[in-house]
Protein backbone atom coordinates (compact mmCIF):
# COMPACT_ATOMS: atom_id res chain seq x y z
CA UNK A 1 0.00 0.00 0.00
CA UNK A 2 1.19 3.58 -0.68
CA UNK A 3 1.47 5.92 2.79
CA UNK A 4 0.67 9.55 2.73
CA UNK A 5 2.84 12.04 3.37
CA UNK A 6 2.83 13.76 6.96
CA UNK A 7 2.57 17.72 7.85
CA UNK A 8 5.51 18.49 10.17
CA UNK A 9 3.20 20.00 13.00
CA UNK A 10 3.37 16.84 15.73
CA UNK A 11 5.56 14.66 13.08
CA UNK A 12 5.69 11.54 15.88
CA UNK A 13 1.86 11.95 16.93
CA UNK A 14 0.25 11.94 13.31
CA UNK A 15 2.91 9.10 12.03
CA UNK A 16 0.79 7.09 15.33
CA UNK A 17 -2.62 8.46 14.63
CA UNK A 18 -2.32 7.46 10.90
CA UNK A 19 -0.36 3.88 11.32
CA UNK A 20 -3.17 3.44 14.14
CA UNK A 21 -6.03 3.71 11.86
CA UNK A 22 -4.56 2.17 8.64
CA UNK A 23 -4.18 -1.24 11.77
CA UNK A 24 -7.49 -0.53 13.28
CA UNK A 25 -9.43 -0.07 9.64
CA UNK A 26 -7.30 -3.47 8.01
CA UNK A 27 -5.69 -1.09 5.63
CA UNK A 28 -2.74 -2.49 7.63
CA UNK A 29 -3.89 -6.26 8.07
CA UNK A 30 -2.82 -8.22 10.93
CA UNK A 31 0.28 -10.59 10.40
CA UNK A 32 1.59 -8.08 7.72
CA UNK A 33 4.78 -6.58 7.14
CA UNK A 34 5.92 -3.00 7.28
CA UNK A 35 8.67 -1.24 5.54
CA UNK A 36 11.98 -0.82 6.71
CA UNK A 37 12.15 2.70 8.41
CA UNK A 38 14.17 4.09 5.60
CA UNK A 39 11.08 3.20 3.62
CA UNK A 40 8.75 4.53 5.53
CA UNK A 41 10.36 7.59 6.55
CA UNK A 42 10.49 8.32 2.83
CA UNK A 43 7.32 7.23 1.65
CA UNK A 44 5.55 9.36 4.63
CA UNK A 45 7.90 12.48 4.50
CA UNK A 46 9.68 12.33 7.79
CA UNK A 47 12.95 11.03 9.49
CA UNK A 48 13.48 7.63 10.27
CA UNK A 49 13.82 8.71 13.91
CA UNK A 50 10.45 10.00 13.78
CA UNK A 51 9.56 6.72 12.41
CA UNK A 52 11.24 4.83 14.65
CA UNK A 53 9.98 6.49 18.00
CA UNK A 54 6.47 6.09 16.49
CA UNK A 55 6.89 2.38 15.80
CA UNK A 56 7.91 2.28 19.50
CA UNK A 57 4.79 3.69 20.95
CA UNK A 58 2.56 1.22 18.48
CA UNK A 59 4.48 -2.03 19.84
CA UNK A 60 4.18 -0.32 23.75
CA UNK A 61 0.73 -0.40 22.82
CA UNK A 62 0.80 -4.23 21.27
CA UNK A 63 -0.89 -3.08 17.59
CA UNK A 64 2.90 -4.25 15.97
CA UNK A 65 5.72 -6.94 16.41
CA UNK A 66 9.22 -7.14 16.02
CA UNK A 67 10.21 -10.51 15.02
CA UNK A 68 12.56 -12.79 12.41
CA UNK A 69 14.29 -9.14 11.98
CA UNK A 70 11.11 -7.30 10.81
CA UNK A 71 8.35 -5.08 11.88
CA UNK A 72 4.55 -6.48 11.49
CA UNK A 73 1.04 -5.96 12.34
CA UNK A 74 0.28 -7.99 15.53
CA UNK A 75 -1.92 -10.75 14.79
CA UNK A 76 -6.06 -9.67 16.19
CA UNK A 77 -4.47 -6.23 16.52
CA UNK A 78 -7.30 -5.10 14.21
CA UNK A 79 -11.02 -4.80 15.53
CA UNK A 80 -12.82 -8.29 13.81
CA UNK A 81 -16.60 -7.14 12.00
CA UNK A 82 -17.73 -6.11 15.10
CA UNK A 83 -17.46 -9.55 16.96
CA UNK A 84 -16.76 -7.48 20.18
CA UNK A 85 -16.90 -10.29 23.41
CA UNK A 86 -18.69 -8.88 26.73
CA UNK A 87 -15.08 -6.93 28.52
CA UNK A 88 -14.01 -5.36 25.80
CA UNK A 89 -17.41 -3.80 25.65
CA UNK A 90 -16.92 -3.00 28.88
CA UNK A 91 -13.29 -1.49 28.10
CA UNK A 92 -15.25 0.41 25.14
CA UNK A 93 -17.62 2.50 28.17
CA UNK A 94 -14.78 3.27 29.66
CA UNK A 95 -13.80 4.94 26.96
CA UNK A 96 -16.80 6.30 26.78
CA UNK A 97 -16.42 7.79 30.52
CA UNK A 98 -13.38 9.28 29.69
CA UNK A 99 -14.16 10.95 26.14
CA UNK A 100 -16.90 12.42 28.13
CA UNK A 101 -14.35 14.09 30.55
CA UNK A 102 -11.49 14.86 28.83
CA UNK A 103 -12.78 15.97 24.57
CA UNK A 104 -14.65 18.80 26.04
CA UNK A 105 -11.75 19.84 27.66
CA UNK A 106 -9.44 20.01 24.76
CA UNK A 107 -12.19 21.40 22.65
CA UNK A 108 -12.26 24.43 25.10
CA UNK A 109 -8.46 24.58 25.09
CA UNK A 110 -8.53 24.07 21.05
CA UNK A 111 -10.31 27.92 21.46
CA UNK A 112 -7.16 29.51 22.31
CA UNK A 113 -4.09 27.41 21.63
CA UNK A 114 -4.88 26.02 18.13
CA UNK A 115 -3.00 27.68 15.14
CA UNK A 116 -4.49 28.96 12.23
CA UNK A 117 -3.26 26.02 9.98
CA UNK A 118 -4.71 22.88 12.73
CA UNK A 119 -8.10 25.32 12.43
CA UNK A 120 -7.58 25.34 9.09
CA UNK A 121 -7.41 21.97 8.62
CA UNK A 122 -10.40 20.78 11.09
CA UNK A 123 -12.85 22.65 8.79
CA UNK A 124 -11.16 20.96 5.88
CA UNK A 125 -11.64 17.45 7.25
CA UNK A 126 -15.36 18.74 8.03
CA UNK A 127 -16.13 18.83 4.42
CA UNK A 128 -14.90 15.77 3.64
CA UNK A 129 -17.13 14.14 5.97
CA UNK A 130 -19.92 16.01 4.43
CA UNK A 131 -18.79 15.23 1.21
CA UNK A 132 -18.89 11.38 2.47
CA UNK A 133 -21.90 10.60 3.67
CA UNK A 134 -22.14 7.59 1.77
CA UNK A 135 -18.95 6.42 2.11
CA UNK A 136 -18.91 4.88 5.82
CA UNK A 137 -15.05 3.74 6.32
CA UNK A 138 -14.35 7.04 4.60
CA UNK A 139 -16.35 9.17 6.44
CA UNK A 140 -15.02 7.27 10.05
CA UNK A 141 -11.50 7.91 8.64
CA UNK A 142 -12.00 11.64 8.56
CA UNK A 143 -14.05 12.17 12.10
CA UNK A 144 -11.02 10.57 13.70
CA UNK A 145 -8.98 13.21 12.16
CA UNK A 146 -11.03 15.64 13.15
CA UNK A 147 -10.77 14.53 16.80
CA UNK A 148 -7.09 14.19 16.32
CA UNK A 149 -6.67 18.16 15.32
CA UNK A 150 -8.39 18.87 18.25
CA UNK A 151 -6.54 16.89 20.58
CA UNK A 152 -3.31 18.49 18.64
CA UNK A 153 -5.23 21.89 19.06
CA UNK A 154 -5.08 21.95 22.96
CA UNK A 155 -1.36 21.73 22.63
CA UNK A 156 -1.33 19.93 25.97
CA UNK A 157 1.73 16.86 25.72
CA UNK A 158 0.21 15.11 28.61
CA UNK A 159 -3.17 14.66 27.72
CA UNK A 160 -1.78 13.89 24.27
CA UNK A 161 0.24 11.35 25.80
CA UNK A 162 -2.37 9.87 28.04
CA UNK A 163 -4.58 9.76 25.49
CA UNK A 164 -2.52 7.80 23.17
CA UNK A 165 -2.19 4.90 26.08
CA UNK A 166 -5.92 3.63 24.53
CA UNK A 167 -6.31 5.23 21.20
CA UNK A 168 -6.59 1.92 19.81
CA UNK A 169 -9.50 1.57 21.93
CA UNK A 170 -11.08 5.21 21.06
CA UNK A 171 -10.73 4.59 17.24
CA UNK A 172 -12.73 1.00 17.80
CA UNK A 173 -15.24 3.15 19.55
CA UNK A 174 -15.88 5.86 16.98
CA UNK A 175 -15.72 3.09 14.18
CA UNK A 176 -18.36 0.78 15.99
CA UNK A 177 -20.90 3.57 17.34
CA UNK A 178 -20.43 4.84 13.56
CA UNK A 179 -20.92 1.42 11.66
CA UNK A 180 -23.63 -0.16 13.46
CA UNK A 181 -25.86 3.53 13.91
CA UNK A 182 -24.61 5.42 10.69
CA UNK A 183 -27.88 6.24 9.94
CA UNK A 184 -29.13 7.88 13.31
CA UNK A 185 -25.96 9.22 13.95
CA UNK A 186 -23.94 10.77 11.35
CA UNK A 187 -26.83 13.85 10.83
CA UNK A 188 -26.43 14.43 14.42
CA UNK A 189 -22.78 13.93 14.10
CA UNK A 190 -21.82 16.13 11.11
CA UNK A 191 -24.35 19.00 12.94
CA UNK A 192 -21.85 18.56 16.37
CA UNK A 193 -19.06 18.44 14.33
CA UNK A 194 -19.66 21.81 12.28
CA UNK A 195 -20.95 23.10 16.03
CA UNK A 196 -17.77 22.38 17.51
CA UNK A 197 -15.57 23.83 14.53
CA UNK A 198 -17.37 26.70 14.32
CA UNK A 199 -16.68 27.67 18.00
CA UNK A 200 -13.21 26.83 18.19
CA UNK A 201 -12.34 28.97 15.28
CA UNK A 202 -14.45 31.97 17.19
CA UNK A 203 -12.69 31.32 19.83
CA UNK A 204 -15.72 30.66 21.96
CA UNK A 205 -14.75 28.07 24.63
CA UNK A 206 -17.85 28.07 26.39
CA UNK A 207 -19.31 26.82 23.54
CA UNK A 208 -16.92 24.97 22.55
CA UNK A 209 -16.82 22.72 25.50
CA UNK A 210 -20.65 22.52 25.69
CA UNK A 211 -20.94 21.19 22.04
CA UNK A 212 -18.13 18.39 22.57
CA UNK A 213 -19.70 17.81 25.79
CA UNK A 214 -23.16 16.94 23.96
CA UNK A 215 -21.98 15.32 20.82
CA UNK A 216 -19.94 12.94 23.44
CA UNK A 217 -22.41 12.19 25.41
CA UNK A 218 -25.14 11.30 22.04
CA UNK A 219 -22.06 8.96 21.05
CA UNK A 220 -22.61 7.67 24.32
CA UNK A 221 -26.00 7.50 24.54
CA UNK A 222 -25.71 5.36 20.92
CA UNK A 223 -23.14 3.30 21.98
CA UNK A 224 -25.21 1.87 25.04
CA UNK A 225 -28.00 1.49 22.70
CA UNK A 226 -25.48 -1.16 20.41
CA UNK A 227 -24.34 -2.70 23.75
CA UNK A 228 -27.79 -3.41 24.93
CA UNK A 229 -28.96 -4.58 21.52
CA UNK A 230 -26.12 -7.27 21.81
CA UNK A 231 -25.17 -7.95 24.36
CA UNK A 232 -28.22 -8.57 27.11
CA UNK A 233 -26.71 -5.49 28.52
CA UNK A 234 -23.84 -4.80 30.62
CA UNK A 235 -22.57 -4.90 33.75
Amino acid sequence: MDFIKINKVSKTEEVIAYLEQQIVSRNLKPGEKLPVEEALAESMGVGRGTVRESLRVLIHLGLIERKNNGTYVTEGSAMPEFQIEPFIYRDLIEVMEVRRVVEPALAELATTRGDKELISRMEEELINMKQRVEDIDSFIEHDYIFHNLISQAAGNTLFRTFLSSFDGLMSKNQELVLKKRFKYIMPKSLKYHELIYQAISRGNSKDAYKQMQEHIEDVESEFKIIAENEQGGVA
